[in-house]
């Protein structure tokens, strides 16, 4: 059982101040449950290189690959997408093996 990691980045949609401490509160109690380890969530200041703008990015540690990817399939999480999707107007989630290359 190897360890994982999930990188999240999304870039807001307008109005996303609404909902988005209920969204954030639901997403680290789910993962907070499940053993997932918040390394690090920022607000990008600004893309260096490349055109893609994120607004946010988000590091999580799993124990295992097999809990993480299976994690964000489940129907607790994807009862939560419909919130996610008045937060973001994109979002990319990448499943990455833990350490260095």
């Amino acid at each position: 059982m190897s360890q994982a990691t999930i990188v999240v980045e999304g870039s807001f949609r307008e109005g996303y101040e609404a909902h988005f401490a209920e969204y954030s509160g639901l997403v680290r109690a789910y993962l907070e449950k499940n053993q997932g380890t918040v390394v690090r969530r920022q607000l990008v200041k600004k893309t260096l290189y490349g055109s893609h703008n994120p607004d946010l990015i988000m590091v999580v540690d799993f124990p295992s690959e097999e809990l993480a990817e299976g994690l964000f399939f489940a129907q607790e999480y994807l009862d939560i997408i419909p919130l996610r999707n008045r937060i973001f107007a994109d979002f990319r989630m990448y499943l990455a093996r833990y350490g260095e290359i």
